[in-house]
């Protein structure tokens, strides 16, 4: 049966010689690869013509090319985290195109915010903190400033995402519709793998109360701190730690605040609202 099958290749082998206009071909020598330095056989060829052609392809070379053409699965898991940032992301009209030379502080806490995006955005991925906490009353630029480190930082290469917590809980209530595709899971892989998160006006969020407390929303909320405690994410809120304590409860609240400030420079800001005006 070998017999039969070694047969079978080498006919499908000649008639694919005769097609291709190949009559013979054959080894002459080799040569050592320039690129990999491996030993790299001479063939040569004769076409039905009898025109001899000399070939000598580095298969390992040419393996790694078609290699390099397709993703590999981390930078394919990225590619996907960057195309889920980009459609699902949510910027509200007034802060699109916001750039931080746009923004004019006011007052001394205004300038250390706007210093410490510049820095943050600067030594993205080298600084001594991964994140940064904006925090401080309405209307004082918290959000201006993460939106235009976000979108500075995108045109840099990076994988960003601006989104109010809000229209993230918004989001993860999609995925209990039956016809849509995604799930709360794959939201949460995406979240993780994202290399910036703008995580705006936490604690902003309206939900039903569940005895006593938002759990829903505060159990969503956790689950997002907890996958990014470790990388780069820039939250907003108007809150103070008893704040989150007040609306999610002390054991809930107390976890987000935690997760939150650890590997994380948190700025306290004071300033005017400006929100009805341009700034």
């Amino acid at each position: 049966m070998g017999v039969i099958c070694m047969q079978g290749v080498q006919d499908g082998f000649k008639k694919t010689m005769i097609q291709t206009g190949i009559r013979q071909i054959k080894q002459v020598g080799s040569r050592e690869c320039e690129y990999c330095n491996s030993t790299v056989p001479i063939m040569e060829r004769m076409d039905i013509e009898g025109n001899i052609h000399k070939e000598s392809l580095c298969l390992k070379c040419e393996t790694e090319k078609t290699r390099q053409r397709f993703p590999s699965k981390g930078n394919l898991k990225r590619e996907k985290a960057r195309g889920f940032s980009i459609k699902h992301e949510k910027v509200p009209k007034k802060l699109r195109g916001k750039t931080a030379a746009s923004y004019i502080p006011e007052t001394d806490s205004e300038k250390n915010m706007k210093n410490t995006i510049g820095d943050y955005v600067l030594n993205f991925g080298k600084t001594e903190y991964n994140s940064l906490v904006l925090a401080g009353p309405m209307g004082v630029g918290k959000s201006h400033l993460a939106y235009a480190a976000g979108a500075e930082l995108r045109k840099r290469g990076y994988s960003t995402m601006f989104i109010p917590v809000d229209d993230f809980l918004s989001l993860i209530k999609t995925t209990y519709d039956k016809e849509t595709d995604l799930s709360e899971q794959s939201i949460f892989e995406m979240i993780e793998e994202i290399d910036l998160l703008i995580f705006d006006e936490i604690g902003a969020e309206y939900n039903s109360r569940k005895d006593g407390f938002e759990s829903w929303a505060s159990e969503k909320v956790l689950k997002v701190v907890d996958l990014r405690e470790d990388l780069p994410t820039i939250y907003t809120t108007n809150y103070r730690p008893a704040d989150f304590e007040s609306k999610y409860g002390s054991v809930q609240g107390g976890r987000i605040v935690s997760r939150m400030q650890a590997g994380a420079k948190k700025i306290m800001v004071d300033g005017r609202d400006r929100r009805s005006g341009d700034y």
